[in-house]
C-alpha cells in the first residue's frame, strides 16, 4: 500500500512537472519578433518600397563630406586654403583658384572619390595666373 501512494505521488509529481513545462516557455528562446522594412534585406522588398531610414542609412552628414572632400583634396596634393567647398544634394560644390587647368580634373577626380559624392561643380574653380608667362 505504501509503494503504491509513493508511485501515486511520483505519478502526479510528474504530471504536473510535465503540465509546467508545456505551459511556460524556455528562458532561452526570445520572443518572436517582427523585422522592420527599414531592416529587411533589399532583395526582399518590392521596387519603390524603400523606407526614408533605409535611404538614409549609413549616410554622412554634409559637414562630414566637406572634410572628407577637403582631405582627398590636400593628398592630391591641392591647398584646401585656395579651394573653398561646399555639399548639398549629392553634390560638391568647388571654387577658389588653382595653379593649372590639370589642376581643375585633379580636384575633381579628388571630391568624387569621397562616398557621397553623386556629382561634382567646378565652375567656380580659376586657374591662377601664372607670374612667369612673361
Amino acid at each position: 500500500m505504501k509503494t503504491r501512494l509513493i508511485l501515486a505521488a511520483a505519478l502526479a509529481v510528474s504530471f504536473g512537472v510535465a503540465a509546467n513545462a508545456q505551459t511556460t516557455p524556455p528562458p532561452s528562446s526570445p520572443p518572436p519578433t517582427h523585422t522592420p522594412p527599414s531592416t529587411m534585406p533589399s532583395s526582399t522588398m518590392n521596387r519603390g518600397e524603400m523606407s526614408n531610414s533605409t535611404m538614409h542609412h549609413g549616410e554622412m552628414s554634409n559637414d562630414a563630406i566637406v572634410n572628407k572632400v577637403k582631405k582627398e583634396l590636400m593628398s592630391h596634393g591641392l591647398s584646401s586654403d585656395d579651394i573653398s567647398v561646399t555639399f548639398a544634394d549629392g553634390t560638391a560644390t568647388l571654387s577658389g583658384s588653382v595653379a593649372k587647368h590639370a589642376d581643375v580634373k585633379k580636384a575633381k577626380s579628388a571630391a568624387m572619390k569621397v562616398r557621397g559624392v553623386k556629382k561634382v561643380d567646378t565652375s567656380g574653380l580659376e586657374v591662377k595666373a601664372s607670374s612667369d608667362n612673361g
